[in-house]
């Protein structure tokens, strides 16, 4: 009779484990955990690695410093392959690859000058001047509009996305027709404020799957400078499907005025990890930061 129930108590601690499955997990360790496990998902000690283990949870004993030098010196080991028009230029692009805060001092400045109402109205206003600093060819490659990628050795892809500020107010009806579900969204952020929008989350909460399918392993928020302006971040780790995911939200108001932009760390599930993710993050995160709190938006004159 005890063996019988053994057996059952066995199964019934394996249900979570097996429920979750269906998704990967936010780090997959391998390990043999000996003793002292806490069900609820807490590794205390003396833990040996051989087998695989699998958890919801964030694992706090990562060395993120470590996984930045790692991140630089695959920077550098790629840059090495490429060839240079003149020494300078490849000085240069080592000394990113291993500080990338650097990208941004050997970037230049964008400045997009919107001084008629052709222009600016597609944001709602009559003219505007709009400035952020681009960073360094060597380290982000320029795509359509604001938006900058960089792909590591290991396809981790990294998007900046440098939104043009907006005011709803200023709209045409027209416009406020055309763009109806877009402009919903982002009411919410005006009528909520900043803070309470992206702890919101739009409702999407942890260990839940949104509309487009993507299962939401953990998020978390902070304050952040989007362009001069005080505002909050909102990061969302999830996956669908075919990729690892974790996108860092910016948002503020300021004047009525809503300030956006956004970085994406997304990868191959066959080819990275979350922890893969979680590094190139880190090693990218202060420039990123950098160029998104330095953005400015001024000389604007509303409808």
């Amino acid at each position: 009779m005890f063996v019988v129930m053994k057996k059952i108590l066995l199964i019934l601690l394996c249900l979570p484990i097996i429920g979750f499955a269906q998704y990967s997990n936010y780090y997959n360790v391998n390990a043999n955990i000996n003793k002292n496990v806490n069900v609820s998902g807490t590794v205390n000690k003396n833990v040996n690695v051989s087998g695989r283990v699998t958890t919801t949870q964030n694992i706090n004993t990562i060395d993120y410093g470590q996984l930045a030098l790692a991140n630089a010196e695959k920077e550098k080991n790629r840059l090495a392959n490429i060839k240079y028009a003149d020494e300078k230029q490849r000085l240069i692009a080592i000394e990113i690859a291993e500080d990338p805060v650097k990208a941004y001092d050997y970037g230049f400045p964008n400045t997009w000058k919107a001084k008629t109402s052709k222009l600016a109205k597609g944001f709602g206003f009559r003219k505007f001047v709009f400035k952020h600093q681009i960073p360094h060819k060597s380290l982000f490659t320029k795509l359509e509009g604001y938006n900058y990628q960089n792909i590591s050795d290991n396809s981790i892809i990294t998007e900046i996305e440098i939104k043009t500020p907006f005011y709803i107010d200023g709209y045409s009806k027209k416009q406020k027709k055309e763009m109806s579900g877009f402009l919903e969204y982002f009411k919410q952020l005006l009528n909520l404020g900043p803070e309470e929008f992206t702890k919101d989350n739009n409702g999407w909460k942890e260990g839940e799957k949104n509309e487009s399918g993507n299962y939401l392993h953990k998020k978390d928020i902070n304050k952040i400078k989007i362009y001069g302006r005080n505002g909050f971040s909102s990061t969302n780790i999830y996956e669908n499907d075919y990729e690892y995911v974790i996108k860092d939200n910016y948002y503020a108001v300021y004047d009525g005025i809503v300030f956006w932009a956004g970085v994406r760390y997304k990868g191959d599930k066959d080819e990275v990890t979350f922890e893969d993710l979680e590094g190139r993050r880190h090693y990218l995160k202060r420039l990123c930061n950098q160029i998104i709190s330095t953005g400015s938006f001024y000389d604007y004159k509303k409808y």
